[in-house]
């Protein structure tokens, strides 16, 4: 675990760090199978403020507010919203989901690569504001995988 965690960057300054949420899910992995129990991780609520047409990823980076700072935070945009990658990933409550909408082919390849994506997974960069999501509720899933430059088949 050390290794990958060695190899991981900071994504604030352009290196990749994809690799600190793998080392998290294989350390959950691992200890699952040693047969500790899974402690859920700590949930509070927050708000975000935005204009309509605003995506998440577009309040997560350049909204006003605590709110938009804390979802700053918690979802990375990775690839500044062109579904290169899946760390802006959200969960939409499933109340919500009809209005938000669900998710384009293109869009459902991405949170494929998600992690633990679920039947109501968006990426926040397609999540625009409309007047009739005021006071949508979402979720931040507990890690992400940021595979955005990652290339399965290296050229020979």
């Amino acid at each position: 675990m050390e290794t990958i965690r060695s190899l991981a960057g900071r994504w604030e300054v352009g290196e990749d760090g994809g690799l600190v949420s793998l080392a998290k899910a294989v350390e959950v992995e691992m200890a699952t199978k040693d047969g500790k129990k899974h402690v859920p991780h700590a949930s509070f609520e927050f708000e975000c403020e935005g204009l309509e047409g605003m995506t998440l990823r577009e309040i997560a980076q350049h909204g006003e507010g605590k709110g938009a700072e804390l979802l700053g935070e918690y979802i990375e945009c990775a690839c500044s919203g062109v579904m290169a990658c899946s760390t802006c990933h959200v969960i939409v409550d499933p109340a919500w989901i009809e209005k938000v909408g669900y998710p384009e082919v293109a869009e459902q390849d991405m949170l494929d690569l998600a992690y633990e994506p679920c039947d109501t997974s968006r990426l926040g960069c397609q999540v625009a504001l409309r007047d009739e999501l005021q006071g949508m509720v979402i979720s931040i899933p507990e890690a992400t995988h940021n595979l955005m430059d990652h290339i399965p088949f290296p050229d020979k």
